[in-house]
């Protein structure tokens, strides 16, 4: 008996907390409704009603899905912790938002899903699973706290009017609409007269990149088109949003349907929301055309190359762990020369329980956009590890100096010069000094090769051929104007042990799986680096915002004209190479397999 009086005594007080903040709650909305009406133009307010459209909230295109989270991030933001993305801090506010709110670490990353509003989103899909109309109060009260901010506030942040945050808040502020029209007393003509504001940004071409938030912008613009179609200038904004995402289409997709923004999370989000798009259209009785709908099934099948026998895609470019269990995996080799990308793989043969193989190859580019200075870079996957990663992005900070250092050649399995760089200049201007310049595939092996003309003084080719399964050679050749530094680098997965190292040779076990790194011409140094997040150096991100330690080989030279031949065998290969050597004269590669004599010229 005494416990069933407690609970029913802390339900009691649990209710008339409720009461207390749906109170105050709604005393606080009218005092920020008062405020921001004195604001706007009452008449040009009157002249906005009956604008906006009734949508099915479940026919909308969201920033957010309800999730088994949902309920704590938003319970987070009744008090103003609010939630941006699975990767950032939580941001106490306390009493009042600071909407200027500067992070001390990626400032611009905060301030810019803060300017997003996606915290409202949050606060709708606990409405959608709970029905408790304090998630809509708490959803309006932001809403009108972040207008009466944005009307008001002289302080320069450049994320309250850019492509990304407004694109973001037409979504947010029109799935509350949806969500709170038949549940609270809210102002739709203020919320119209907003809207438009917005619409009008995203219709300006001078606010529209030929990127990816270029589709974010048209995914909203059509959205709200649809959502004001009463409004005068909805048919052009349908218009713009529609003409400007089909040349996208053209635009960031070479012919093999690959996303040339030189990252495989950008060709994930690229799609999708391309896909949401044509999905919002054709609930409307819309569509993007046949000949849209064929290009983006085309832009499935390189997601059957990129993704690695894990079903995982790689952390190239600016890119974060994640799976891609829907798609079927295709183990057929790949190469895109536009894209800059090739991908040499083989199937495990399960009778002789060998696993699969898989090695993508950068050199070139179709667009500068998330391209990191990697080309002729290597990732390798091995009987299900990594054994070669990329860097990944940790964030988009260009003033830090770990942001520097990911987007730098040594952050990559890579070829470069010491104390030097090289730029990444518009395609166009490049397409001659960095490019992949041979590629084939047979059921025995992959050979791709590439050049990087792009240093100043230097001039640096690499092939590779893959003997498959589990085989490996790497023929880099280096020209030099004067005598530089040659560096190859090896960014081996966090997972990897060095287990011996001399000066030639270097062996490392990674999960089971033995790798050996051979040299078959004298190097004069081998440096290992092991983690360190100050100068920075041997780090990688698997997550936005997070680092992790990993190690790296570093194979030197000196001269004006340096070879380097490294001979990879994974796993069983070491037994199976029976003799290899390699003429410099004629960049001639002999090699035995297994009783198989092969020549190249690589």
């Amino acid at each position: 008996m005494k416990k069933k009086i407690s609970n029913l005594f802390k339900n009691m007080q649990s209710s008339k907390k409720e009461e207390k903040f749906v109170k105050d709650i709604l005393f606080r909305i009218n005092e920020l409704e008062s405020k921001v009406l004195e604001l706007f133009d009452k008449e040009a307010l009157e002249n906005k009603e009956n604008l906006l459209k009734r949508i099915d909230p479940d026919n909308l295109i969201k920033t957010t899905a309800p999730d088994d989270g949902t309920l704590r991030k938003a319970d987070g933001i009744l008090v103003n912790d609010f939630f941006l993305m699975n990767s950032l801090e939580v941001i106490s506010f306390g009493e009042t938002i600071d909407w200027n709110y500067n992070h001390p670490n990626s400032a611009n990353t905060y301030r810019l899903y803060i300017q997003c509003l996606n915290v409202i989103s949050h606060l709708c899909d606990a409405y959608t699973q709970t029905d408790e109309k304090k998630y809509l109060y708490k959803a309006y009260a932001i809403l009108l706290d972040w207008i009466l901010f944005i009307k008001t506030d002289e302080e320069r942040n450049r994320f309250k009017w850019v492509d990304h945050s407004v694109a973001n808040r037409v979504m947010n502020i029109t799935y509350f609409y949806n969500l709170a029209k038949d549940e609270l007393e809210i102002n739709e003509s203020l919320i119209a007269e907003i809207l438009i504001e917005h619409g009008n940004f995203l219709e300006d071409d001078k606010n529209y990149v030929q990127n990816n938030h270029g589709i974010m912008v048209d995914r909203s613009i059509m959205l709200l088109s649809i959502f004001m179609e009463e409004y005068s200038r909805s048919k052009h904004w349908f218009q713009k949003g529609k003409l400007r995402i089909s040349n996208a289409v053209y635009r960031d997709f070479s012919a093999s349907g690959v996303h040339l923004e030189n990252s495989p999370s950008y060709h994930l989000m690229t799609r999708r929301i391309f896909n949401q798009v044509e999905d919002f259209l054709k609930k409307n009785n819309l569509t993007l055309g046949k000949e849209i709908r064929q290009k983006l099934l085309q832009s499935n099948d390189y997601l059957k190359f990129i993704v690695k026998p894990n079903q995982k895609i790689p952390i190239i470019g600016d890119s974060q762990e994640g799976n891609v269990s829907w798609i079927k995996k295709s183990y057929d080799s790949f190469s895109d020369t536009q894209a800059g990308i090739s991908i040499l793989q083989s199937k495990g043969e399960e009778l002789n329980k060998s696993e699969s193989t898989w090695l993508s190859f950068i050199s070139g580019y179709g667009r500068k956009t998330h391209k990191h200075r990697d080309d002729l870079s290597i990732s390798l996957f091995y009987n299900g590890s990594d054994i070669l990663v990329d860097s990944g992005r940790y964030n988009y900070d260009s003033k830090d100096k770990i942001r520097q250092y990911f987007l730098s050649p040594e952050a990559h399995s890579t070829i470069s010069i010491l104390d030097k760089d090289y730029v990444i200049e518009e395609p166009f201007k490049n397409r001659n000094k960095i490019k992949t310049t041979n590629f084939m595939s047979n059921p025995v092996y992959d050979y791709v090769k590439g050049i990087n003309h792009a240093y100043e003084g230097s001039k640096l080719s690499r092939s590779v051929v893959f003997f498959k399964p589990d085989i490996i050679v790497i023929h880099d050749k280096i020209v030099n104007e004067s005598e530089e530094q040659v560096q190859q680098i090896f960014n081996f997965s966090p997972d990897a042990e060095i287990d011996t190292v001399t000066n030639n040779n270097l062996s490392l076990s990674v999960e089971g799986n033995n790798v050996e790194f051979k040299q078959l011409l004298e190097v004069e140094s081998i440096d290992i680096l092991t983690g360190d997040s100050e100068t920075p150096r041997a780090v990688i991100s698997e997550e936005f915002g997070k680092l992790t330690d990993n190690t790296q080989a570093i194979f030197s030279k000196k001269g004006k004209n340096v070879e380097f031949v490294t001979v990879i065998t994974l796993g069983v290969g070491k037994k199976k190479l029976e003799d290899v050597t390699f003429d410099s004269k004629g960049s001639i590669l002999t090699i035995k397999i297994l009783g198989e004599a092969y020549k190249l010229i690589v």
